[in-house]
């Protein structure tokens, strides 16, 4: 039976935040406790250097004494997890397979935060301008919608056909190797192939999850 309104009103219903922030803290003590116990902990993420993956693993690595391992995809940093080859993996909330990490029987969820990632945007060639006719745009499948909403008119409107990367960085490599037209990647991918900005934004923030071992 449902509790009158008058009786609800009475009775007293903790805060929310509080205990969401208690759970939040003592993760990251769990996590933080660890890493000092355990010098040089691997940490996994996706590569290769320049990825927002790799930024913010070293923004950790490098507070905390973490080895940090890169891989080519997200798969060989759930495979390399379960098989126990590191200790702990990062993935942004981004990544669209990150399910396969919650899900998985013998992971669980260390600790999660945020942390802003580099400029992304639309990348070129400084030394050629996009063919005519089908653009061919390189780009990861979780940063795409960024071509329709930076690019301006006059290449948004051409026809165009998605060259697949497994990275931001990938991207700009397929890009400089000229098997693109356009790249979406971010700054150290620009700033590394030597390519020039069509369009870019800020970067976004992004939860960032920690998975472990049960």
């Amino acid at each position: 039976m449902a509790t009158p309104p008058e009786t609800a009103a009475d009775e007293w219903v903790p805060a929310l935040p509080g205990p969401l922030a208690e759970a939040y803290g003592r993760r990251w003590r769990a996590v933080v406790d660890r890493w000092a116990s355990r010098p040089g902990t691997t940490l996994a993420t996706l590569g290769p250097p320049g990825t927002s993956s790799h930024l913010t693993a070293a923004f950790l690595a490098e507070r905390h004494g973490l080895r940090v391992e890169l891989s080519d995809t997200f798969d060989a940093v759930l495979a390399a997890l379960v098989d126990r080859r590191v200790d702990q993996a990062l993935v942004p909330s981004a990544y669209q397979g990150l399910t396969r990490f919650h899900w998985h029987r013998d992971l669980r969820l260390d600790a999660y935060f945020a942390q802003a990632t580099p400029e992304y945007g639309i990348a070129a060639d400084p030394d050629r301008e996009p063919a005519a006719g089908q653009l061919a745009v390189a780009a990861l499948w979780e940063v795409r919608r960024l071509f329709t909403d930076l690019a301006p008119p006059a290449l948004r409107d051409r026809p165009m056909r998605w060259v697949d990367a497994d990275s931001t960085q990938h991207a700009a490599e397929i890009l400089a190797a000229g098997g693109a037209d356009l790249a979406v990647t971010n700054a150290p991918g620009v700033h590394r192939h030597a390519l020039r900005w069509v369009a870019r934004r800020p970067g976004a923030e992004i939860v960032w999850t920690l998975f472990g071992h049960r």
